[in-house]
């Protein structure tokens, strides 16, 4: 077992070929179709990502880089990012649960910009 694991997350998904940054704000709006084919979409794009495993409990870090120099409120971005994440994590047996049984932490930081690589780092470790 890790004690700790860096996975490098995208801030959108695809609804059919339609590209969607995930956001709060969208999020709320979307038909439960586009958020299924979203999600679904999304775990597959990082389900390479995820040869890790946890058995107790976690703390989750995320570091924000956005697209460009456009003010944004942090945890709009990181709360469906984080939402997607866990979940999968859960089924693909990373993690134990995705409730406070289990992720005993989450942190969001704004990091900068990275025009050719908005993203976000999650920092996953064991307590």
């Amino acid at each position: 077992m890790q004690k700790e694991v860096k996975v490098t997350l995208p801030t959108y998904s695809y609804s059919g070929k339609k590209k969607l940054y995930l956001n709060l704000n969208q999020y709320r709006n979307w038909h439960y179709n586009v958020n299924a084919n979203l999600k679904r979409n999304y775990s597959l794009a990082i389900q390479d990502k995820l040869d890790f495993e946890f058995r107790g409990e976690v703390t989750i870090h995320y570091d924000y880089y956005a697209p460009d120099k456009r003010v944004r409120d942090l945890m709009n971005v990181v709360s469906v990012v984080d939402k997607y994440f866990q979940d999968v994590m859960v089924v693909r047996g990373c993690i134990l649960a995705d409730d406070t049984s289990i992720v005993k932490n989450l942190s969001a930081t704004y990091v900068g910009i990275d025009k050719s690589n908005s993203r976000i780092e999650a920092t996953i470790k064991a307590v």
